[in-house]
């Protein structure tokens, strides 16, 4: 694989990293389109969409300084460039900072609660499937020893280096495995979203199904990922729990 896509003297731009900016401005102009067929602003949508990306990207990242505030005085730069915040504490609030801030926005602006979350699923969605083909690349998420045909084999010390994926081992594939099940359930998304009057979907449904099928998605591969220790194995079955419950509350209620 390729975990560094280009090298600028002594500066390495990892294949991850980049994928996450491909993932980031496609979800973003796939909310513009949904938007529109949801027939919601899509000018709103692109607004509320930044605004998450930017609340999601640095909460984290203060939460770890301020959490760590000598080893930030002492490497202020080193801190400031982390690309992947692995701090449970900081991940969780992060999420939580972007959830608040995103419903002050749409109740501000007096967008609809349940629609907007419509117009936003499948770009969740093709968003995850286009960060794990990243996560792929680089070997981070990697899956568990297997001697299955279509194993990967990391051989970049790079990976190893930066993402701990061992060297030379097979490996299940299952940032691949997670990719197809997002990319299925996009698919599904905008099927629902194109037939939402044939099929009788209420507002919110479609965010239901999206968070109810992640949910899902996630708890099951999660028992494939290699970089998942015993002691932070709970934290992310934990939000695939919650995702699922979420979702099927939406799709219920």
């Amino acid at each position: 694989m390729h975990p560094r896509l280009f090298q600028f003297g002594s500066i390495a731009i990892p294949t991850s990293a980049v994928f996450l900016a491909m993932a980031i401005i496609a979800a973003l102009f796939t909310a513009r389109v949904t938007a529109s067929r949801l027939d919601l602003n899509p000018e709103k949508i692109w607004d509320l969409g930044i605004l998450g990306v930017l609340t999601a990207l640095f909460v984290p990242r203060l939460i770890l300084i301020f959490t760590n505030w000598r080893d930030f005085l002492a490497h202020p730069l080193w801190m400031i460039g982390i690309l992947r915040v692995r701090s449970e504490v900081a991940t969780i609030g992060g999420i939580a900072a972007a959830i608040i801030v995103m419903s002050a926005f749409v109740f501000f602006t007096r967008m609809p609660f349940r629609g907007t979350l419509d117009a936003l699923a499948p770009s969740l969605a093709l968003g995850f499937a286009i960060a794990s083909l990243g996560a792929f690349a680089g070997g981070s998420n990697f899956g568990t020893p297997t001697s299955l045909p279509w194993a990967v084999t990391y051989t970049s010390r790079l990976a190893s280096l930066w993402n701990g994926a061992p060297l030379g081992t097979p490996l299940h594939p299952v940032q691949i495995y997670s990719a197809l099940a997002e990319l299925c359930i996009f698919a599904l998304l905008l099927a629902m979203i194109a037939k939402r009057d044939a099929w009788r979907i209420r507002a919110g449904e479609i965010m239901g199904i999206a968070l109810f099928l992640h949910g899902v998605s996630s708890f099951l591969m999660n028992f494939l990922r290699g970089d998942l220790a015993a002691t932070t194995f709970l934290f992310p079955q934990a939000i695939a729990v919650l995702a699922v419950a979420v979702g099927g509350a939406l799709w219920l209620l």
